[in-house]
């Protein structure tokens, strides 16, 4: 429950940033705080790399392990706080996700499908 008013909360605090997110990035945080895999899965292209601090994941399969071990469980404490930087198919984002502040970087494609994410500690 806890959790809930977490996100909740969050999202009243940046009503607008939930609403003027690029579609790849509401995409993984919806599917995320929804803790639905095959909707999580659906925001990336097949041959997706997700890069997580040091360890990197390429294509769904090696992504859709990672993500049941270690984003599905948790996903509804994740938060997007603002948009560091962006341009055409990419954008850099300040996170809350558990008790952190963590930078995600996007990159997409045409059809709004991520085609490549970094997970970084902010500094």
């Amino acid at each position: 429950m806890l959790k809930h008013m977490t996100v909740s909360l969050a999202l009243m605090v940046f009503p607008a940033l939930a609403e003027d997110l690029p579609q790849a990035i509401s995409c993984y945080q919806d599917s995320a705080n929804a803790k639905d895999i095959d909707a999580y899965m659906a925001c990336f292209t097949p041959d997706a790399e997700m890069v997580d601090v040091s360890r990197t994941f390429n294509g769904t399969e090696a992504i859709r392990a990672w993500a049941l071990r270690e984003v599905i469980p948790e996903g509804d404490s994740f938060a997007h706080r603002k948009i560091l930087e962006q341009h055409a198919g990419y954008a850099k984002t300040e996170v809350n996700w558990l008790s952190w502040v963590v930078h995600y970087s996007y990159w997409w494609d045409g059809d709004g499908k991520i085609t490549r994410m970094s997970l970084q500690y902010a500094n």
